[in-house]
């Protein structure tokens, strides 16, 4: 599946920072392991998932830590925040 995102979505690698930065301190909880886990595993089977550096081609967030924080979401809706 190869879907466009859009323009709100592609940002700079600073951009990205801030958002994440700014979603911790908003809300540090980590999604569970198996959250994580089912999230990570969407991501290694997206075309736009970059297996070199485990970063998201369209929001360029690091995987490995956007799929443990709670509140972050897909910029393609490939899943969502997690909420207990």
């Amino acid at each position: 599946m190869s879907e466009e995102a859009p323009d709100c979505c592609r940002r700079s690698f600073a951009a990205s920072i801030k958002d994440t930065a700014e979603r911790l301190l908003k809300d540090p909880t980590i999604a569970p392991r198996r959250v994580t886990t089912l999230r990570m595993g969407t991501c290694e089977a997206c075309d736009r998932y970059n297996v070199a550096n485990q970063q998201c081609t369209i929001c360029l967030c690091f995987m490995p830590l956007k799929t443990k924080m709670a509140n972050m979401r897909c910029p393609i809706d490939k899943w969502i925040e997690w909420t207990s």
